[in-house]
């Protein structure tokens, strides 16, 4: 496996190995995706575990911040369709 230049564990901070290179072809562009580790074992384990809660945390946020999203749009239609309603009935 080759050594990545510059790239430490951000947990015991031993310079991380290339586990695979590959490329991605997005619209006309082609993206080389490096997938990296860290040496030791049991400090590889314990950062998946910290990036897995990380990614169930932001996914919550991002979930939330959707449902809100849906609410204030859903408030919206109703408001409007009330100030439509009330101004049907001034015009009669």
């Amino acid at each position: 496996m080759k050594k990545a230049v510059g790239n430490y564990c951000s947990r015991c901070g031993t310079e991380r190995i290339i586990i695979r290179t590959w490329k991605e072809k997005v619209d006309s562009s082609i993206i080389i995706n490096t997938e990296t580790a860290c040496p030791n074992k049991e400090c590889q384990i314990e950062v998946e575990k910290i990036n897995k809660k990380q990614q169930e945390r932001t996914a919550a946020l991002k979930r939330e911040s959707e449902r809100r999203l849906k609410k204030r749009q859903d408030s919206s239609k109703k408001a409007k369709a009330a100030r439509v309603k009330v101004a049907a009935k001034k015009k009669k």
